[in-house]
């Protein structure tokens, strides 16, 4: 009966690990539209908007420690000062580098370009994680990164349209996406203890301000060259959507679901970033969503369910 009950608790926390994950993903995807907007707007260059990012995320969670109560933000679990070393290095991974070289990189490339790099990530964490911790990678899964990862791919490649015209140089973009991902996938792999040591709340407040310290000061110049005249409602509406919720939470969602989800489980919820990109921009009338995107949104939705409930191999 006592194993029974730890196993629902288990599914319980398993599912509520997915739901989190599912909801950053959301946010994410979101952002490369909207973060295209404020750019396209020629007030804010790319890199004084991820400085923005980083610093608003920051100042966000930050405030959020001080103002909710200690146990929701993990008040009982300090920072301690040994960690704080491999705490910057974990920034610079997950903050400073994949915030930075994915927002920079849509200021070159296209939404759905962005997004296919993200795609990514999942292949990335599973090769990392089946060299340095051994995970298992089964036929379930290898089959799940392919169906999302070909869903993805023909997302993107019909989701085209006016936003492709605005792409100064897609090379340079999409590379920089990429490396923002790899950055993401050596994090989701080889900082898992580090991951489970602290709350997120905890966790998530040192690493924005280890990024606010290592990234922001070489985006100086071009946060200097941000034109204010030019900023409008909209434009602060976009920029704070965009330190909310593809920032603040889902960073806080992401860390949540790392300590419930293995390390490929969390980063295949990269597939419905594209899936979210593409709905945003056919509604902000950036491109047409027709019946070969639904096609690829089951593709992408399936290749998640395979890796995220594919069974583990027998010993």
């Amino acid at each position: 009966m006592e194993s029974e009950k730890i196993s629902s608790a288990s599914r319980s926390a398993c599912l509520r690990g997915h739901a989190a994950m599912f909801m950053a993903a959301v946010f994410w995807g979101a952002m490369s539209p909207v973060a295209k907007q404020v750019m396209l707007s020629g007030a804010v260059p790319p890199l004084a908007l991820s400085a923005i990012r980083i610093v608003g995320g920051a100042i966000v969670f930050w405030l959020a420690g001080w103002i909710l109560p200690r146990r929701l933000t993990g008040g009982g679990n300090p920072m301690q000062l040994r960690d704080l070393p491999l705490i910057v290095l974990m920034s610079m991974l997950i903050v400073s580098a994949n915030q930075g070289l994915y927002i920079v990189g849509i200021g070159f490339t296209t939404p759905f370009e962005a997004t296919v790099m993200t795609t990514m990530t999942p292949v990335f964490t599973m090769l990392l994680a089946a060299v340095f911790i051994a995970m298992p990678m089964t036929v379930m899964k290898v089959a799940g990164v392919a169906l999302g990862l070909g869903g993805a791919l023909m997302l993107a490649f019909s989701s085209g349209g006016a936003s492709e015209s605005v792409a100064r140089d897609p090379l340079a973009g999409n590379l920089m996406c990429l490396g923002a991902q790899l950055c993401a996938a050596v994090y989701f792999t080889m900082f898992r203890r580090m991951i489970d040591r602290y709350h997120p709340f905890t966790l998530l407040k040192w690493l924005f301000l280890a990024g606010s310290v290592t990234w922001v000061p070489f985006t100086w110049p071009s946060l200097s060259a941000v034109d204010l005249s030019m900023i409008d409602g909209l434009l602060v509406a976009d920029i704070a959507f965009i330190v909310i919720f593809p920032t603040f939470l889902s960073y806080l969602f992401m860390v949540y679901a790392q300590q419930r989800l293995k390390p490929t489980s969390v980063a295949m919820y990269n597939y419905i970033q594209p899936l979210t990109a593409a709905v945003l921009a056919s509604a902000m009338g950036l491109a047409a969503f027709g019946w070969s995107n639904v096609l690829a949104s089951l593709m992408i939705f399936a290749g998640v369910a395979l890796v995220a409930f594919s069974p583990g191999p027998k010993r």
